[in-house]
């Protein structure tokens, strides 16, 4: 704040406040606040109304204006305003006998004071609200609990496309009074918004209820915390200054989101995609997938989750298409999937681009997927994987480079070698898979003729733009308990392979990848060591002749 100090410094000189200027056009108008009492602001291009003439104006930013006023009693007041929207300032100022240092004694942390405009123009709600949810809320001043009615709503909807801008420009709060609670609220309010703005983490919006005449009734502020927006909270005067945190205001909604639509489906998905999955292209996303529904929810914070609901409308061949439930429960859209048969615990699949017509021609076009050079297929891996017999098998004498190399760890104790007290001869870096049925990879980085203490199941490999790609399974994997691998034949007993830093493998991944650019964390160069009784045979197999079929209801079909 240093330079708008130095910049009063220099207006000393009345010569030099007289000549005036001219103020923004948008902090002009009139303007309604209580600071106590309720105030009307007129604002025009050189005055403000109980303040006086514009003598100086500084211009932090096209948001922020700091302004000083001479009023004809000689007096001088510093006005610091802040643009929230086209609808909403927000104000601190002084009051001064004299024009020095009339701006220094303003502080960030004084309250603001919020003006709404008396002509207002109403703001698209979409940035401020969008959703359906049913709702409990608490009011601190009128009663207390928590009045949790299952038909209080609100709802902010948008429709696409409508000719009646003002639709989409407003939101209706339906309270419905509680059970043994005789100051809850029984009604509908419909809100006008006049837009949102964000300090911090904290998110603003303003509304105004169109069916309030009371100058001090119909305007409204709300608050929402980015990091958990199923909170907010609420003024019950026309004061934004009173939203500290959403815990703390006067009025509080709890939010839990609803589907305003009822789809009903036109086909059924393949009998053997019934599960719970996971999905890796969407934050490890948990899917639910029955005949007829995928339901993904994702969780972007602990305790937080949104939930989208797929409903299959039309099927031909491998794609789907599918009706698409918003995370908030407006409107339905629609979007096609195009689905590989499921392979052992893994179905790929990729997703084309949300539309609002419902014809499958259109939706299901394959100019709606990405049409790049290069693409992959993304992953559904089963969330209670059964393990498969993996695509490599023997005993491997391996070296290792990469950002994350394997370490030997044993369960129980801190100590400097894996094994203390126990000499080794010789100790190698072995990978194998020895077990009866071979569906078990042991890594140890510090091998001395034993056997691992535990080992990474194989739950699905593949092949695709002509690379063999794995998925292990391991719960002690502090990131992750899915990789992803990249795996080839070299020579007769030498096996290349590169580990994804995740369940999935990146596009530009292949055998030798070994750094993040790439999405690796290790590669591995493994060369076969087989002794006479350790009956481990190697076993290789690159995935290219698999026959994959959908399992339906009705007679399989191949593809």
């Amino acid at each position: 704040m240093t330079p708008v100090h130095s910049v009063f410094i220099l207006v000393g000189a009345f010569g030099a406040l007289a000549q005036g200027c001219s103020l923004p056009k948008n902090i002009r108008g009139s303007w309604y606040s209580r600071e106590p009492a309720d105030t009307v602001t007129v604002i025009d291009d050189t005055n403000m109304s109980g303040r006086g003439r514009c003598v100086e104006l500084f211009v932090v930013s096209k948001a922020n204006y700091t302004v000083v006023f001479r009023k004809n009693d000689g007096c001088y007041h510093c006005v610091r305003f802040y643009v929230r929207t086209l609808n909403i300032l927000e104000k601190v100022e002084r009051m001064r006998p004299s024009v020095e240092n009339v701006c220094v004694g303003i502080r960030n942390h004084q309250e603001l004071i919020t003006l709404f405009k008396e002509n207002h123009e109403p703001k698209n709600c979409r940035s401020s609200l969008e959703g359906v949810w049913q709702f409990s809320y608490q009011n601190r001043y009128r009663f207390t609990g928590e009045c949790n009615n299952q038909e209080a709503l609100v709802a902010s909807c948008q429709v696409p496309g409508t000719q009646f801008l003002i639709e989409n420009q407003k939101f209706n709060i339906t309270y419905r009074q509680c059970e043994g609670m005789s100051n809850t609220f029984d009604g509908v309010v419909e809100y006008s918004c006049l837009g949102d703005w964000y300090v911090g983490r904290n998110h603003f919006f303003a509304a105004v209820n169109t069916k309030e005449s009371r100058k001090d009734e119909k305007y409204r502020c709300f608050l929402r915390n980015r990091e958990d927006d199923l909170y907010i909270g609420a003024s019950i005067t026309a004061e934004c200054n009173v939203l500290k945190s959403v815990e703390e205001s006067p009025e509080r909604y709890k939010l839990y989101p609803v589907k305003s639509e009822v789809v009903d489906p036109g086909c059924t998905f393949p009998s053997n995609f019934t599960g719970n999955w996971i999905n890796t292209a969407n934050v490890d996303a948990k899917v639910v997938i029955n005949a007829t529904h995928i339901v993904e929810r994702v969780y972007p914070d602990v305790g937080r989750w949104l939930e989208t609901v797929y409903v299959c409308r039309e099927r031909r061949g491998t794609r789907f298409m599918l009706a698409r439930l918003g995370t908030y429960g407006c409107q339905k859209d629609f979007v096609c999937f195009e689905f590989v048969p499921r392979h052992h615990n893994i179905i790929r699949f990729r997703k084309g681009t949300n539309l609002i017509v419902d014809q499958f021609h259109t939706v299901c076009s394959w100019t709606q997927f990405v049409n790049n050079q290069d693409w992959r297929y993304d992953l559904l891996i089963a969330e209670q994987p059964v393990p498969v017999r993996c695509p490599v098998a023997g005993k491997f004498n391996f070296s290792q480079i990469g950002d994350a190399p394997f370490e030997t760890r044993i369960l129980g104790g801190v100590t400097e070698t894996p094994r203390p007290n126990i000499y080794c001869k010789e100790n190698i870096s072995d990978f194998s898979v020895c077990d009866i049925d071979q569906k078990e990879i042991l890594v140890d980085e510090r091998y001395c003729l034993s056997v691992d203490y535990a080992g990474r199941p194989c739950i699905g490999y593949w092949k695709e733009n002509l690379k063999s790609y794995l998925i292990t399974y391991d719960e002690l994997d502090a990131f992750t308990k899915f990789r992803c691998w990249v795996y080839q034949r070299a020579d007769l007993n030498r096996i290349l392979m590169s580990m994804a830093i995740g369940p999935f493998c990146a596009l530009n991944q292949d055998w030798k990848s070994y750094n993040y650019t790439e999405g690796a964390a290790v590669a591995l160069d493994m060369r076969e060591y087989e002794r006479e009784h350790d009956q481990c045979p190697m076993y290789f197999d690159d995935a290219i002749n698999r026959v994959l079929v959908f399992v339906l209801a009705e007679p399989v079909i191949e593809y």
